[in-house]
């Protein structure tokens, strides 16, 4: 009876013994799962916090470049706009004033050659390739300055269109003084032929020779 008692409370033991180690590994397990879980909630904040930071830096980045973009927009659209002190500059209508004084000087040399009958046929025929050639390189001049005075053209700043402006005055400038100068010359040949001719004709009333 003894023997059995003691194999009975030995086997209770046991079993508490096992059920006890059972419990305790399955709280173990427990502890271990609990404490992977909150590793991973930890990983995982730190990872959106991460993503988040970057997210906004990038945000942050786009915004400024786009920023940066639209200033460099808005300073070239500037660029493009005409300052009234360029668009009003009294050199602009100078150079048209110019172009048309050339214009005039080459037409008034032209009718009075044609007149005169002074000049070869070759010499004419050069004299109007010269007045067409100084007329092609005016309206030349002429497409600058209106690409300088006209928004949207041009990016320049106010300075660099004066500049522009000084720079087409004075080229037109110099074509002035050309085609004063060419066609003093030519007028000079035709008036120096009409009075050599005249002279000849003098000569020959003077003398009585046919």
């Amino acid at each position: 009876m003894k023997k059995i008692i003691f194999l009975v409370l030995l086997a209770q033991g046991a079993k508490a013994q096992f059920l006890g180690g059972f419990f305790s590994q399955q709280s173990d397990k427990e502890k271990l799962m609990l404490t992977q879980i909150a590793e991973y909630d930890v990983y995982l904040h730190a990872l959106k916090t991460g993503y988040t930071i970057t997210q906004a830096g990038l945000n942050t980045a786009q915004q400024l470049k786009g920023g940066t973009f639209n200033l460099h927009t808005a300073y070239f659209k500037s660029l493009a706009q005409v300052n009234p002190v360029v668009s009003n500059n009294p050199k602009g209508k100078a150079i048209i004033s110019v172009a048309a004084k050339i214009g005039t000087v080459f037409s008034t040399e032209v009718s009075f050659q044609q007149q005169q009958k002074q000049l070869s046929s070759a010499e004419m025929t050069y004299l109007r390739k010269v007045y067409d050639n100084l007329v092609s390189k005016c309206q030349t001049d002429i497409n600058d300055l209106t690409a300088v005075l006209t928004p949207g053209k041009l990016q320049l700043t106010d300075q660099e269109r004066l500049d522009r402006l000084d720079k087409i005055y004075a080229v037109m400038q110099d074509k002035y003084a050309f085609s004063c100068s060419f066609t003093a010359k030519c007028h000079t040949l035709a008036t120096s032929r009409a009075q050599a001719k005249n002279s000849k004709s003098q000569l020959k009333q003077l003398y009585g020779i046919q």
